[in-house]
This record gives C-alpha cells, structure tokens and sequence, in this order.
C-alpha cells in the first residue's frame, strides 16, 4: 500500500463511506483529498493514494466510485 499507514487508510474509509440504496459507497476523490488531510502528503499521486484506499474499500465491502475533481489527476483508469 505504498507509503500509507493502514490505520489512516481505514480511517478515511470508514470517514467517507456512505450508505446508499445499493450499498456503501466511497467517492475516491473525497477519500483522496480527506487522506492528505489526514496524513499530509500532498506529494504522492491521486492515483496511489486511490489504489491503497479502494483496496482497502473493496475488502471492507463498499462499492467504489472513481470520481475525479478539476484539477486532479485522473483516477479513473485504475
């Protein structure tokens, strides 16, 4: 997972899920953006940040939306 702390990764996932009709859903560019909050890496790319965090979405059961902001890398080739 990079150079991310599991426990910031599980954080931010748990802090971002929301419960939808079809499940819980996590919008990575919000996670992405609540992850360098969190830890203050504005140096790695949205695209690592977003592999470690779907990881960590996906195994916890949520469905995953690759979103992308203005400005922001595209995250949505992963």
């Amino acid at each position: 997972m990079d150079s991310f702390e599991l426990i910031d990764l599980l954080c931010v996932v748990d802090a971002c899920v929301s419960d939808r009709a079809a499940g819980h859903l996590i919008s990575m560019s919000k996670a992405v953006e609540e992850l360098r909050v969190l830890t203050g890496d504005f140096v790695s790319s949205d695209e690592a940040a977003a592999n470690a965090l779907s990881q960590v979405a996906l195994e916890r059961g949520c469905a995953v939306l690759f979103d992308e902001q203005p400005g922001a890398d595209i995250v949505g080739e992963l």
